[in-house]
């Protein structure tokens, strides 16, 4: 676990005991900080919340607050509108790795760096594929972040990689935070009730690009719209390496319909023994490959890492085939933009979707449903789906995940097919599941069951 004496006798609030809240309360306690905490639900075994009538805010050093607490306008917690009343500053756990990093030698002499990856979706593949490279090239790393282990709890590097998964939440409070290398995926509609407006959130998004400058270098999608002004003006960032990455544009490092990714017309990657599916997938490791390359990393060992890559849970992850029927199970999709590379990787498919949606227009789907036979709803905004496919597709309205599996599975069997049944909700699963790793996990094993 990570802690410092950088923070000792620091006073500093957490807000929010999750995960992140908790490793971090341990950390700088251990760091001698003077530490104190306010959750509004969670109660922890002799973890006391302050008293809000007692408590002098004016002392504080800084407020680190959960992910999940918004920071800004009316929305903002109660404690984060003290705080601005008294002049506090509000920073983010990553800013408060970079305090950490800043006090260590190994750091600012360059053995240890930073490679932050952020994006609406494919940002944990791509940072357990640089992950998985690493691991074959023998080099030092830790993989923290929205992956999985938080920040605060990683191994302490002496030399090597801290890789590190950002979410939008994360970037809406940073202002230390210097990845060595920051990428940026791609940008779709996601988390407006917490940014309202698309131009905020990739705003917030592109904050993982703020404190780079020379030496630094930043990986870039240039092929989504609401992003160009921001690429623009990222483009001015003096000595800043810039790299560009598209499907589109042959002035970038891009990728092409033969799934090979090149660089001034030269091949750098062309897949063998491929296991991911789909031009989303390349799009990601276009980025991974682009990071190698400016690294001089992109050898013959890191090729074949990156080709026997063989995927994440929960993101078209193949559960099992009865004869002729496949169950690919894609709960990471979220919001209807993320569901969509499933629905274009396969055929025949029998598509289970529902739950909460991010985006109320569902119609962005609509051209990429030719390859589904039946879609099979579950979840409380069964409407908004049936709304947006009804003129286009058969609908199923189901009463849950096991009715959803065996019902389709009917279908499938009836039709005498090859058939793929998809678990892609489009959606969040906190109407049935407490997230989408439950939800994917219950979807696998009724289909064990069968």
């Amino acid at each position: 676990m990570i802690f410092s004496k950088v923070f000792q006798n620091k006073k500093i609030l957490i807000l929010g005991l999750g995960i992140t809240g908790l490793n971090l309360y341990k950390a700088l306690k251990k760091s001698s900080a003077n530490v104190y905490v306010w959750d509004d639900n969670i109660k922890i075994k002799n973890i006391k919340n302050i008293n809000l009538n007692k408590f002098k805010f004016k002392n504080l050093d800084f407020c680190v607050p959960s992910p999940g607490i918004s920071t800004k306008g009316k929305e903002a917690h109660l404690i984060i509108k003290i705080l601005k009343q008294n002049k506090i500053k509000i920073i983010s756990e990553l800013d408060l790795f970079q305090i950490y990093l800043n006090s260590q030698n190994n750091y600012n002499n360059g053995n240890i760096k930073i490679i932050a990856v952020t994006g609406t979706n494919g940002k944990s593949t791509v940072v357990s594929i640089i992950d998985h490279v690493l691991d074959r090239l023998k080099i030092n790393r830790s993989l923290v972040g929205n992956i999985g282990k938080s920040i605060f709890e990683s191994i302490i590097l002496k030399n090597g990689y801290y890789i590190i998964e950002v979410s939008s939440y994360q970037l809406e409070t940073t202002s230390l935070f210097k990845p060595n290398f920051s990428i940026l995926t791609n940008v779709s509609k996601d988390h407006l009730d917490r940014h309202k407006t698309m131009q905020e959130y990739i705003r917030q998004k592109f904050n993982i690009f703020k404190k780079q400058s020379q030496k630094d270098t930043a990986i870039v999608s240039v092929d989504y719209s609401g992003t160009q002004k921001f690429i623009k003006k990222l483009l001015t960032k003096d000595k800043l390496n810039v790299i560009k990455i598209s499907g589109k544009n042959k002035n970038s490092i891009y990728y092409y319909d033969d799934y090979s990714i090149y660089k001034n017309k030269k091949i750098l990657f062309k897949p063998s023994n491929y296991s991911l599916r789909g031009n989303h997938n390349f799009e990601n490791i276009t980025h991974v490959v682009a990071l190698l390359e400016s690294q001089g990393n992109l050898n013959t060992t890191s090729l074949r890492a990156i080709n026997d890559f063989s995927g994440l849970s929960h993101r078209q992850e193949v559960v099992r085939k009865i004869k002729k029927t496949l169950f690919i199970n894609d709960s990471k999709a979220t919001n209807i933009e993320s569901s969509v590379p499933a629905l274009k990787s396969f055929k025949n498919i029998y598509w289970i979707c529902g739950g909460i949606t991010k985006s109320k227009d569902m119609r962005v789907a609509i051209p990429y449903l030719k390859n589904v036979k039946k879609i099979f709803i579950i979840g409380l905004e069964k409407k908004i789906f049936f709304d947006a496919f009804q003129d286009v597709a058969e609908i199923v309205y189901v009463k849950n995940m096991n009715s959803a599996v065996q019902i389709s599975y009917l279908n499938a069997k009836k039709d005498n097919q090859h058939a793929s049944i998809i678990l892609s909700p489009a959606a969040a699963s906190f109407d049935q599941y407490k997230n989408f790793e439950t939800r994917g996990n219950a979807f696998k094993r009724i289909v064990s069951n069968l």
